[in-house]
């Protein structure tokens, strides 16, 4: 059976509203197919409807297990992974689907795609070919080992896989390979290295455990945070620059500091005034929390609260603003009293958790109505009443 075959296709795209049991109960009326690959086609064209738009609209592509299809990158992280390497050429020594080795193919002279799962690297080659990719070439197996066999490469990309799939991981030293232990040997082939790590990673201690850190990139896709993005430059000497970016359909939020500055950043703290805002995903996993304030002239409302206020409404907030409505005391009867039943409950260095606060609060989920729970620069528990503000 080719389940790139016309018929084939155009029965996974007439179903792909079915799940995977579904589809298996068409088995009978088709002897000749093997359901369980047309299966696996049909989950991973549906993973990629959203993730991988121009994966998903040629009928040509193959797609491989489920686990492959949800641990790639989106094509949204892996276009702005092409702007931050140059061009010249490079090895992504694990690559997996190979959505990162065609992005970063499209600027390079050329990429070396390696991955220990011969199955997954021919469906890789036939894709690559078939999206037109031709600055590339494929090797299957140990993409570290093969670094032996390669010369004149400018840069490596790696994105090194947790060790234990039943637990979370936070140091690189739990991933596989350790690149810990092979920077070395990475800076021998190249003068430039991309790691790109899990947003549980904790980004102080990779910054430790890394020589040469020129940037780091915190990256989001609709406020979601997806990936962190470690560029390392051979002998490199100065301070790391950290991007925290956020990208949505037609723009990209992108606010840049250092460390040095975040220390240094005195903030103000103030009652809530007209506005608040939340800054963005990445700028809060990045730690920026007095750097943003002071960049757009903000207060803070607690120390440890990391919601700002302003009177004057600042437009450009890389994040979510919000027009205070009113400040209530965190009981159920003043909510009563406002007819307030449903609401985007948030809590922010609060005592209570949202979902305890929720069932203390009665309140169901969703409408216009935004509460951040949070505690003032008195100490106070407070409830602050929102609407959202639209960027104009």
């Amino acid at each position: 059976m080719d389940v790139k075959h016309k018929d084939v296709q155009d029965f996974i795209n007439q179903h792909l509203h079915c799940t995977a049991a579904e589809i298996m109960l068409h088995a009978s009326k088709f002897p000749e197919w093997d359901m369980k690959v047309v299966a696996q086609q049909l989950v991973g064209k549906q993973l990629a409807k959203s993730k991988l738009p121009r994966w998903f609209v040629n009928d040509k592509i193959l797609y491989p297990i489920r686990l492959s299809m949800e641990q790639c990158s989106s094509e949204a992280t892996a276009a702005y992974k092409n702007q931050i390497l140059a061009g010249g050429q490079g090895i992504d020594v694990t690559g997996g689907f190979g959505v990162d080795t065609y992005f970063l193919a499209l600027k390079a002279k050329s990429v070396i795609y390696c991955e220990q799962n011969k199955d997954l690297a021919e469906i890789v080659k036939h894709n690559l070919d078939v999206l037109g990719q031709e600055n590339h070439s494929v090797f299957s197996g140990d993409g570290v080992k093969h670094l032996d066999q390669c010369e004149g490469l400018d840069w490596v990309f790696i994105d090194p896989a947790r060790r234990s799939k039943n637990q979370r991981v936070f140091r690189l030293q739990d991933c596989d390979p350790n690149v810990i232990n092979i920077q070395d040997k990475l800076f021998e082939k190249a003068c430039q290295i991309l790691i790109k790590t899990a947003p549980l990673l904790d980004i102080k201690q990779t910054l430790i455990d890394l020589r040469y850190v020129k940037e780091v990139h915190v990256v989001s896709v609709n406020n979601e945070c997806k990936e962190v993005l470690y560029l390392l430059e051979k002998n490199f000497v100065g301070e790391v620059k950290i991007h925290c970016v956020n990208i949505t359909k037609g723009n990209q939020e992108t606010f840049c500091f250092t460390g040095t500055e975040e220390k240094a950043t005195q903030t103000h703290l103030s009652n809530p005034q007209n506005y608040i805002y939340e800054a963005n995903s990445s700028i809060m996993k990045a730690g920026a929390f007095k750097s943003i304030a002071a960049r757009y002239g903000l207060s803070k409302l607690h120390q440890n609260t990391h919601l700002y206020t302003s009177d004057k409404w600042v437009a450009n907030f890389p994040g979510r603003s919000f027009k205070l409505l009113d400040v209530l005391s965190p009981n159920r009867k003043v909510l009563t009293k406002l007819k307030i039943q449903k609401a985007n409950l948030s809590c922010r260095n609060y005592l209570q958790k949202v979902d305890v606060l929720k069932k203390k609060l009665k309140l169901k989920d969703g409408g216009d109505n935004y509460i951040f729970a949070t505690t003032l620069s008195d100490g106070k528990p407070k409830l602050l009443w929102c609407k959202k503000v639209q960027a104009k």
